[in-house]
């Protein structure tokens, strides 16, 4: 075993210097080359991890986090915070430890369904989630960029000028544009005011009688006994109209 390990450093190292390889690193089994002990459970890890503190922190140091970000992934460890998680197959850098040294891969393919814990903690724009794979301990990272939210275009608001259909030549009545004259409206007089109607007493009915009431006066009717006498007027007569002489008179 002690043989095997070197054999294996030497060839990811020599993997990690060759400029040909662009495409990613991909590993076919982990704990070749493992920082620490593996684990099968996820308080056997925070064990192993305790007892390998030093060799994590130069881990995280050889990855490139600060301090701070390493102690918060050692505080999330210690209070059993950290996620018991299935560790994504691609990731941006990777350790790996030989003869008590840490080394790094980065752009690393890992084999599928390793298990292992998981710390997020956020990082500028992304959120840095930190894993450490229980099968070897190589403590490994990748950024995760949030979610872009695509809104599809509404086919109610956008529309094409092919989708309408080519409109047909027809005559347009000519359209005078201008502004109508409006006739003033006449001033509406108002109503006369009818006055109350006088009531004037006239004589000229009463003179008109007055030949009558003379004329009948001389009528008297005698009265009945112990009635006054009773004077009405007289039956008008009318002139002769006719030239005839008058009759004889009688035997």
């Amino acid at each position: 075993m002690w043989i095997l390990r070197p054999a294996v450093a030497v060839v990811v190292v020599m993997m990690t210097g060759l400029p040909a390889f662009a495409q990613p690193i991909e590993i076919s089994s982990l704990g070749h080359a493992p920082v620490m002990s593996t684990s099968t459970s996820l308080s056997e890890l925070r064990s192993n991890f305790e007892k390998n503190e030093p060799m994590m922190r130069q881990a995280a140091q050889k990855l490139g986090l600060s301090t701070e970000q390493y102690e918060t992934f050692k505080l999330q460890v210690a209070v059993a915070k950290a996620r018991w998680v299935t560790v994504p197959r691609h990731l941006e850098a990777m350790t790996w430890g030989a003869d008590g040294t840490v080394h790094v891969l980065r752009d690393v393919i890992i084999p599928p369904g390793m298990k292992g814990l998981e710390v997020d903690m956020p990082d500028g724009n992304t959120t840095l989630a930190m894993y450490l794979p229980a099968k070897c301990g190589n403590l490994s990272y990748v950024h995760i960029k949030p979610p872009v939210v695509a809104y599809p275009s509404s086919p109610h608001y956008v529309a094409h000028a092919q989708s309408f259909p080519q409109p047909q030549p027809q005559q347009v009545a000519s359209v005078v544009t201008g502004t109508v004259p409006v006739a003033p409206l006449a001033a509406i007089p108002p109503p006369p005011i009818v006055a109350a109607a006088a009531h004037h007493f006239s004589l000229l009915p009463l003179a008109a009688l007055l030949p009558f009431v003379i004329h009948g006066s001389n009528n008297v009717i005698p009265a009945a006994p112990g009635v006054t006498s009773i004077s009405g007027p007289a039956a008008p007569t009318f002139p002769h109209t006719c030239g005839c002489p008058p009759p004889p008179p009688c035997p």
